[in-house]
């Protein structure tokens, strides 16, 4: 709920994307100015970088004496906004011997009052002066760590923007929609600042929590350009990251991609699938055994978003060439049989395998794009896992990223004459931020926003499991 919160916060008031939202309230204090943060790239063009706090501050880890940088504070802006937003869908569909009615509707409304929020922010100039010629401590564990990870980069907080009174953020969700597969929703999500420290709720809440004052909602960052020798200089520009110098002038600049960089609004679905097509292939081609143990434990993850995010972690570490932590797997059975199932099928790792399309890359690319799935988008996908049904899926989505119409009349879509599976499919698609209604003996798509990256994770969740998939 409080990354729901500043994530709509920064979406009305940084349009450019220079500021992070703080996503974790317990991450809060640890983003001071001069807070030492680590920046880890991601394996696939669509996932943004993470952000990880430390408990470190630059001083900590230099070579000699602290350096004192000068914090300037200033009011920033009193926030108060209202976003409503309202969706509805129909479609009537003749299959088999019945008919099929769906309809529903949905409604968002975020009202948010964070009250008088200031900018803490570093000086530059004493900041830049102050480095210059200083030297970190290249045997600190923090440096030792990060540049043993070949995605990580060092970051300093430059500025955050923090509350000045206490809030409460609460939130109301309701769901609702007629009986179809379309299920609308309606939520509420409304922070407020309190006077007296009193709460001020105007409606029953599901969970209300409470904001003290000084707590940071966003930050940005300044990334370190590391020389081996431990000098850094700072970098200034957006189009200039940061890294390690390995070995001479090459630095890790950023994770390795298949596809251009997220937010290029010249992205084309259709192309982003056919770059991928080789990992889907490579899914396909394993043993039918192997194929239906690794279809069988995937699907039963889908039941727990929680352990898929840490799959996908473990995965992630792996194809950068890390060993993931043993104790996170000895906490998670049926994580550690599906890692070891994904590892005995990928065999020993090739080198320079990130342009390779191995069973450990293309599994980590279809748990990655089950990872950014919501939990009701698991939890229906998990209900269309059989192999006829998924096939009725693999033909909706690639019609959907050709921009075609699906003909209800082909073979491939039989299985929609179950009432229960076209209510599934419907309000799969649906939770992916896509409508699919009927237009005369057609089901056809349709994607509000085209910059949503959901959409193309429901494309590729849905190839991924129909290349496993058993042909029983």
């Amino acid at each position: 709920m409080f990354a729901k919160a500043t994530k709509n916060l920064l979406s009305e008031i940084d349009s450019e994307g220079f500021l992070i939202p703080v996503l974790c309230l317990n991450d809060s204090d640890g983003l001071s100015p001069q807070a030492l943060v680590i920046k880890r790239n991601r394996y696939w063009f669509w996932q943004q970088p993470k952000y990880k706090p430390t408990d470190f501050k630059l001083s900590d880890v230099l070579v000699g004496d602290p350096i004192n940088p000068v914090v300037v504070e200033t009011e920033f802006l009193t926030y108060k906004g209202k976003v409503m937003d309202t969706k509805s869908g129909s479609a009537v569909a003749e299959l088999g011997p019945g008919t099929i009615n769906i309809g529903g509707s949905g409604s968002s409304k975020l009202q948010s009052s964070f009250g008088n929020l200031k900018k803490q922010e570093l000086d530059l100039q004493k900041l830049l002066h102050d480095s210059k010629s200083r030297v970190l401590d290249m045997q600190h564990s923090l440096i030792q760590q990060t540049r043993n990870a070949k995605t990580e980069v060092l970051a300093v907080v430059k500025e955050r923007i923090i509350t000045t009174q206490p809030c409460t953020i609460t939130e109301e969700v309701q769901e609702g929609g007629s009986c179809t597969g379309m299920f609308g929703f309606n939520k509420t999500i409304k922070v407020s600042s309190n006077d007296k420290g009193k709460p001020s709720i105007a409606y029953d809440t599901d969970v209300s929590i409470d904001i003290p004052p000084k707590t940071t909602l966003a930050y940005s960052v300044i990334e370190l350009d590391i020389a081996h020798t431990g000098h850094y200089e700072l970098c200034l520009l957006p189009a200039v990251k940061g890294g390690f110098e390995i070995d001479g002038p090459v630095k890790v600049k950023q994770a390795v991609t298949v596809s251009a960089a997220p937010g290029n609004p010249t992205h084309n679905m259709q192309k982003e699938l056919v770059g991928l097509e080789g990992q889907f292939k490579v899914l396909s081609k394993l043993p039918s055994s192997t194929r239906f143990s690794l279809f069988q434990q995937i699907s039963l993850l889908l039941q727990n978003s929680a352990v898929i995010s840490i799959l996908g972690s473990t995965l992630e570490d792996l194809c950068g060439g890390t060993q993931p932590d043993p104790s996170t797997l000895a906490e998670v059975p049926e994580l550690k049989v599906t890692l070891e199932l994904i590892q005995k099928s990928a065999g020993k790792k090739p080198s320079g395998q990130h342009q390779k399309q191995s069973t450990l890359t293309a599994t980590h690319l279809l748990i990655s794009a089950l990872d950014e799935m919501s939990k009701p988008a698991l939890f229906l996908l998990k209900s269309c896992c059989s192999y006829t049904t998924l096939q009725a899926l693999l033909h909706l989505v690639q019609n959907m990223a050709l921009n075609e119409k699906s003909s209800l009349k082909d073979a491939a879509l039989d299985v929609l004459a179950d009432e229960v599976v076209f209510k599934n499919i419907t309000s799969l698609f649906n939770s992916c931020n896509v409508m699919l209604l009927k237009d005369d003996n057609s089901l056809i798509t349709k994607i509000s926003n085209p910059e949503d990256r959901l959409p193309l994770m429901l494309c590729i969740a849905v190839k991924g499991l129909a290349s496993l998939a058993p042909h029983v």
